[in-house]
Parts: C-alpha cells; sequence; structure tokens
C-alpha cells in the first residue's frame, strides 16, 4: 500500500514536470525563432521533442518534485508473496534428497561396460572429474581437436598445402587525357591531346615442390587518342611472358620445402610434414586424453561401488549396536547386572556414532575421488566420499 500511495502522490510532481517542459519549451520556440542556421532549426527542434536538453525549472513549479519521485522509487523495496501457494514457485518445488530417504532411494544396476559406453557417447569434451574444465577451459580436451588442427588456416596440413596452389591475379587501369600539350611532338602532331588508354593484366603463379615458381603473365594495352599520324584512331596491343625462377640456395630441393615450406624468413618453418606432425601430435594428445577419460569413468565407477559396498557394511555395524543398546537398555531398566549406567551410557553412544556414520556413508564429502593425474600413483585409492557424491561424481 505504501508503493501505491507512493505512486499516487507523485502523480502532481509528473505533471509538474510537463509543465516545466511546456514553459521550457516556450522559452525554446523564442530561441528557434531567432535562429539562422537551417541545421540548427532541426537540431533544437529534436532537442525540445526528445527532451534531452537542461531545462530551466519555473520559480512557481517544485523544483523538488523529481527528485522526490526518484528518491521514493530508488528507495521501495519488493516483498515477495510467501502467502500465496498457488503462484510461489519455490513452494512447489521437490523437497531435495536427505540423509533420512536411504529406503525410498531406487536402485538401478548399470554394469561398467554401460557406464564406460555412456560416457563416451555422450562427451563431447572429455571433462577431468577434478573440475579442470572450470578452472581453465582453454585446456579442456574435445574431440575436435583433432579436426582443428587438421583445418587451421595458419599451421594445419590444408594451409602447408596451399602454398602450393596456383593463383590468379588479374588488374585492370583506365586513363581519360584531355590536355593542351606545349609541344606538339609529345602529342603526336597536336597540342590538343585528347586520349583513352586502358591496361589490363592477368596473371597465373604456381609454385612447385622444388621451389621453382612458374608465371604466366597476359598484358594487353587499349589506346584512342586524336594524333593525326595515327593509321587507326584506336589500337589493342597485347603480350604474353612466361617466367621461371628457380632459388639455387635456400628454398631449392622438394626436402626443405616439405619440411619448411616456402617461405621467405627461416624463422617460420610451416611445411606440409611440420603440418602432419602437429595433427599427429593432436591425435596422440586425444587419445591420451580418452584414456584418462576411460580411466576416471571407471575410478568414478569404483568409487560408487565401494561406496554401497561401505554403506552396506556401516548399517550392518549400525544394527548390531542397536540391538546391542537395546540389550543393555532393557537390562538398566530393570536393574539388573549388566544394566549399569555407564555401560547403558556406552552402549547408547556406540549406537549414535554409528548412526553418524551411516549418514556420512550416504551423503559423503565433497572431496575428490580416485581419479588419473591427482598427484598420486595409478590405482591409489583416495577414499570414500559417500554415496550420494560418488553417484554424482559418476553422473
Amino acid at each position: 500500500m505504501n508503493g501505491v500511495r507512493g505512486s499516487n502522490g507523485n502523480s502532481s510532481g509528473v505533471m509538474s514536470g510537463v509543465r516545466r517542459i511546456n514553459a521550457s519549451r516556450r522559452h525554446g520556440l523564442a530561441w528557434i525563432r531567432s535562429a539562422v542556421i537551417g541545421s540548427s532549426l532541426l537540431t533544437g527542434a529534436l532537442g525540445l521533442v526528445a527532451g534531452c536538453g537542461f531545462n530551466r525549472p519555473d520559480d512557481s513549479v517544485d523544483s523538488n518534485a523529481d527528485a522526490n519521485y526518484y528518491q521514493i522509487s530508488s528507495t521501495s523495496i519488493e516483498y515477495p508473496d510467501i502467502m500465496n501457494p498457488v503462484n510461489n514457485d519455490v513452494l512447489e518445488t521437490v523437497a531435495p534428497l536427505t540423509v533420512t530417504d536411504e529406503s525410498d532411494i531406487e536402485f538401478k544396476y548399470v554394469a561398467l561396460q554401460d557406464a564406460v559406453h555412456t560416457s563416451l557417447m555422450n562427451s563431447r569434451v572429455l571433462r577431468d572429474l577434478g573440475g579442470a574444465v572450470l578452472r581453465s577451459p582453454g585446456d579442456a580436451n574435445t574431440s575436435f581437436d583433432v579436426a582443428l588442427q587438421e583445418l587451421d588456416p595458419r599451421f594445419g596440413v590444408a594451409a602447408a598445402l596451399s602454398e602450393f596452389d596456383a593463383s590468379f591475379a588479374t588488374s585492370a587501369y583506365h586513363e581519360k587525357n584531355d590536355r593542351a600539350l606545349n609541344n606538339q611532338f609529345f602529342g603526336g602532331g597536336t597540342r590538343l591531346l585528347k586520349q583513352d588508354t586502358a591496361t589490363v593484366e592477368s596473371q597465373l603463379t604456381k609454385r612447385a615442390a622444388t621451389g621453382t615458381e612458374l608465371t604466366l603473365l597476359n598484358h594487353t594495352e587499349y589506346d584512342a587518342n586524336n594524333a593525326p599520324g595515327n593509321f587507326f584512331g584506336s589500337a589493342w596491343t597485347s603480350w604474353i611472358d612466361m617466367e621461371a625462377r628457380h632459388p639455387l640456395l635456400q628454398g631449392s630441393g622438394t626436402e626443405f620445402n616439405r619440411i619448411a615450406g616456402p617461405s621467405d624468413s627461416p624463422t617460420s618453418i610451416n611445411g606440409v610434414v611440420i603440418a602432419r606432425l602437429r595433427t599427429d601430435t593432436s591425435l596422440a594428445d586425444f587419445e591420451m586424453s580418452v584414456r584418462d577419460f576411460v580411466s576416471n569413468v571407471e575410478n568414478a565407477y569404483w568409487d560408487l561401488y565401494f561406496a554401497y559396498r561401505d554403506l552396506d557394511a556401516r548399517i550392518v555395524a549400525r544394527d548390531n549396536a542397536l540391538a546391542t543398546w537395546n540389550r543393555i537398555n532393557a537390562l538398566y531398566q530393570s536393574g539388573r547386572v549388566g544394566g549399569e549406567a555407564e555401560k547403558e551410557a556406552q552402549a547408547r553412544e556406540q549406537y549414535f556414532r554409528f548412526q553418524e556414520q551411516v549418514q556420512n556413508a550416504l551423503s559423503g564429502r565433497l572431496n575428490g575421488g580416485t581419479r588419473t593425474n591427482n598427484g598420486t600413483a595409478g590405482g591409489t585409492f583416495r577414499g570414500n566420499g559417500g554415496v550420494l557424491s560418488s553417484e554424482r561424481r559418476l553422473r
């Protein structure tokens, strides 16, 4: 209700702001009528319509109306409606699994082969169970790494082979002259030269694996002018150039070009052989990532298996402790030998301690499980994280 009263109470402030804009618009129109430049007219009109200028408030209007409106809006707090469960998503959310719901868990047997097959079929990114994707996403290996290296525009195999592809280049140039010359010799017999000229060049270049560069060039010129000595008004001239260049030292030979590539810089080595080695290295890294990933899946699977067996053992120990406590408590209630108070307290403490171990074995702790690259030797078991934590890690 406070928010509603605040909105109604600020209606006068909004109307006051409208009156100030109208007053400023009258001052602005007087300034517009005194302007001379047409662009200033348009700019002033847009400024008045948009209201993006600094307006001078009228003395008869409360200048704090807008400030009060923004102050009330910024300090207003919206409280959630928790008394209406129909429109509340929080109250409709299913309660999370707790440590007392071990009897309500539905079990599904999953073989190790099925777990590995499911993980490999649904994992584009070979995740690390230690959370390496979150720590350094750039270091995570994916199923696309080999393809990215193969098609890299700078260091891939296709990029290295493209250095030996044939390249085609063409250029066209046109010029129109209409000028007066002092010497008619340069004008071909006239001092008022009018000329249209054009030049077109087309070039095809191919580099061989031996380092030889072959070039085929077609050059065509067009010339039309008013020189009196011309036999035709316009003329076409065309010729073909063929060129072959072969380096004598650097860049010569197929072995050099396949390893280093046809580069002019000795520090830039990107031949076909080097590019293929990069692809093979990326493939080997991917295979190692798959190996580690499968190893992590197996470790998570056996961690969960151990967690279930550990939970079963602790449940048996808790039930035995409960039976022992019940017997001692019966002797304690009847005052018989063997039912002393210290023995009853010890049996009760033993039961609650085993009950705590059962709950810990079910819920577990968010610690790291057995995985590769964890600073230990292969196959080293890192302890139990509980059934729920181990299952979450396997999922």
